[in-house]
């Protein structure tokens, strides 16, 4: 394992440690750091374009903490129907001893259909083991299976969405959760205001009883939409508690942890600097936005929002620390906020700086640690776990 001391770029900070996982392998191309999610002591890391047993046929790379401290390699996931041209690794997530990859080819391109596969660890022998595969033939209208997915203990959040170019794909999630030894499809979600409000299904988030969605626009000046989903413990039936309107990204990227969802809008602000912003219900029950994060140094065409990640007082929020049409010296960057309740305000506390403006291509946090990846068709992918302070 490479470790790394970096100084991380803020103002009355301390050096701190990042950790580059080591490479799979030297392939070029391969989209290793494309997809990446962490969760407490293991963390696993999609590389699409991994010729596993084919062209574009993909992998994913499982780490774990030693007990000397160390990320180690301890695992190597394929499919059991593995093939050419399925790009597996595309999206992932994890929760406790069980992770899910997606399988993703782009809208309606092939004959194959996406796939979520579901790996769990086994207690005894402590190899990672296919438990089980969702695989949904959703109506053309509804877009591309596996869009997004989440994982949140024994339930899973799986999108679609699609093509804008007509207006007619609106996108769906699904919501399986573990009943009995297999999983079972709970309920179908949509939006409620149409594709007028976004193509549903772009980007997805889960916590508990809690789901979010986003619906992108992918038009320029035109805003989308997030939807917020509420469980009712009670009856077990899924409510649409919110619709978070104005949201301005052509890709959405959310999050969500309790109460607060965070949400980028990396083409929000004059000249397109960024935000992203935290909702919170409030007394009422409506949901508001209670705080605008902003990189200290605002950047015109900064791209700040682009993809976030939330836990509890923490934020991760990826952008560039130059403006994009300077084309040169640009390096995509991580900033770091943390809530702070005698202030009761968001602070940006760090930045995280690798020099590369692949840094970001993927991003998760848990408990005191993120995962970062780089992802690039022109150099070996990389994927850093930063611990966060």
């Amino acid at each position: 394992m490479l470790i790394i001391a970096l100084f991380f770029v803020s103002a009355g900070t301390v050096p701190a440690q990042i950790y580059r996982l080591p490479a799979p392998d030297s392939t070029i191309g391969n989209y290793f750091g494309a997809a990446a999610a962490i969760d407490e002591g293991i963390t696993v890391v999609g590389a699409s374009g991994e010729p596993t047993c084919g062209v574009n046929s993909g992998a994913a790379f499982v780490y774990e903490l030693n007990e000397l401290g160390d990320w180690e390699e301890t695992a190597r996931l394929v499919p059991d129907d593995c093939d050419t041209d399925i790009f597996f690794g595309k999206t992932v997530a994890i929760s406790g001893d069980r992770i899910l990859v997606a399988s993703y080819i782009p809208f309606f391109s092939g004959q194959k259909s996406n796939s979520v596969y579901i790996f769990e660890k086994d207690a005894e022998t402590g190899e990672w083991i296919q438990t089980a595969k969702i695989q949904h033939e959703t109506e053309k209208e509804e877009g591309t299976f596996a869009t997004s997915i989440a994982l949140d203990k024994d339930r899973i959040l799986i999108t679609t969405s699609g093509d804008t170019s007509t207006g007619k794909y609106g996108g769906a999630a699904y919501i399986y959760d573990y009943q009995d030894g297999e999983w079972l499809l709970s309920v179908r979600l949509s939006g409620s205001l149409g594709t007028q409000a976004g193509i549903f299904g772009t980007s997805s988030a889960l916590d508990g009883d809690r789901a979010i969605v986003s619906a992108s626009t992918y038009l320029e000046g035109r805003a989308g939409a997030v939807y917020v989903y509420d469980r009712i413990p009670s009856t077990g039936e899924w409510k649409e508690s919110s619709v978070l309107l104005g949201i301005l990204d052509f890709f959405i990227s959310v999050d969500v942890s309790g109460d607060r969802v965070l949400v980028g809008e990396s083409k929000a602000g004059r000249g397109g600097t960024g935000r992203a912003r935290i909702f919170e219900p409030g007394e009422d029950g409506k949901w508001r936005p209670s705080a605008s994060l902003v990189p200290k140094s605002k950047k015109s065409q900064g791209g700040f929002g682009y993809i976030v990640s939330l836990q509890d007082d923490t934020a991760l929020v990826v952008g560039f620390d130059e403006q994009l049409s300077q084309k040169i010296n640009i390096d995509r960057v991580v900033y770091l906020f943390k809530f702070d309740s005698e202030k009761d305000e968001w602070v940006q506390r760090h930045i995280i700086d690798v020099g590369n403006n692949n840094f970001g291509s993927a991003l998760d946090l848990t408990h005191g640690k993120a995962i970062i990846g780089l992802a690039s068709e022109a150099e070996i992918g990389k994927a850093y776990v930063v611990r966060i302070r």
